[in-house]
């Protein structure tokens, strides 16, 4: 390494797929799965994990999670796995409105990458050898690597040397897969000289806390990450009318309307630049296309993009809009 500053890190990281969209004018049927990546430096891991600990603190006369343990007779029904799917009963709602409410208020600690993948139009015979069978879980491990790789980089590449101590997923199926768990760092390193990780393979915890397959302190952040993840797809997607899930993606709507249509404003009141951003991939169906065609080439360089319609507007502002012709599967 350089004599960069060190940076110390822990990477975070949720996923929501086959998110279905069709796109009635054309008959076109989308199908989406995104990546949620939160990126906690060390320098503010404490604050970051101390504040959004106390926000499941109800108690009007309290707001320390730890000095609320034996006061509080709502203690143990507010530890609890907090969910954007899961948000159906009240207090569960109410953390992740709290959770929300200092996302859109923090002009510095949370730090975030979502990449959103349409896999129809993708050719999946390109990802893995003709044989193999699993090939979603090789198509989230490319694209899983793209975005630990954009988002570590444009956020902190130029002035840094990143140490990634521990990358922690949620447990699921891409667990048990033969490269996932190991390849995306691997090919990292051999292609970032400033990247770096301690540990070698990826960390599957479970996002309840509470678990003995769980972490008491990280499962927390897997928790919201999630609920972030969760409100960009019910913006893009508005894939659930439930009233709290309805809630939070509202509440969350004027944050993410402008990092999705204006990625780069240096001047936002949320500060979001080289913080928190989302990308979409591809712009361009490549489909058929020759791997060594020039159209092929040419499409492949620009083929990720930022704006998208969010399908909640509508719910959002009170306007109707062109999105009627969009419609969530």
């Amino acid at each position: 390494m350089n004599k960069k500053e060190n940076l110390y890190l822990d990477l975070y990281c949720d996923e929501v797929k086959d998110c279905r969209l069709e796109i009635k004018s054309t008959g076109e049927i989308q199908s989406w799965t995104y990546i949620g990546i939160l990126i906690v430096p060390d320098y503010i891991s404490t604050e970051l994990f101390t504040d959004i600990n106390n926000l499941r603190c109800l108690s009007d006369s309290n707001q320390n999670w730890e000095s609320c343990q034996k006061n509080c007779k709502y203690h143990e029904r507010n530890d609890t796995e907090i969910h954007y799917n899961k948000v159906g009963s009240t207090i569960k709602y109410k953390i992740a409105s709290r959770w929300v409410d200092y996302w859109l208020n923090d002009k510095n600690l949370i730090y975030y990458y979502i990449l959103g993948i349409d896999t129809n139009k993708l050719d999946k015979q390109n990802f893995g050898p003709k044989e193999q069978q699993d090939r979603n879980t090789t198509i989230y491990n490319r694209f899983f690597r793209a975005a630990l790789q954009s988002s570590l980089n444009w956020y902190f590449g130029k002035d840094k040397n990143i140490i990634v101590k521990n990358i922690y997923h949620d447990k699921g199926n891409s667990e048990e897969h033969q490269f996932f768990p190991w390849h995306p760092i691997y090919k990292t390193e051999r292609e970032y000289d400033n990247i770096k990780f301690q540990n070698t393979t990826i960390s599957f915890i479970d996002s309840d806390h509470r678990k003995a397959t769980g972490h008491p302190y990280h499962s927390h952040f897997i928790q919201f990450i999630d609920i972030i993840l969760g409100c960009y797809v019910n913006c893009l997607h508005k894939n659930s009318i439930n009233e709290n899930k309805l809630n939070l993606a509202i509440k969350s709507f004027d944050i993410i309307e402008r990092i999705v249509k204006n990625p780069f404003n240096k001047n936002s009141k949320y500060n979001y630049y080289k913080r928190q951003s989302i990308q979409f991939f591809p712009k361009h169906d490549l489909i058929g296309l020759d791997e060594n065609s020039l159209e092929y080439q040419k499409k492949r360089k620009d083929n990720y993009y930022y704006n998208r319609p969010l399908l909640i507007e509508q719910e959002a502002t009170g306007q109707l809009s062109f999105l009627d012709d969009m419609l969530s599967l």
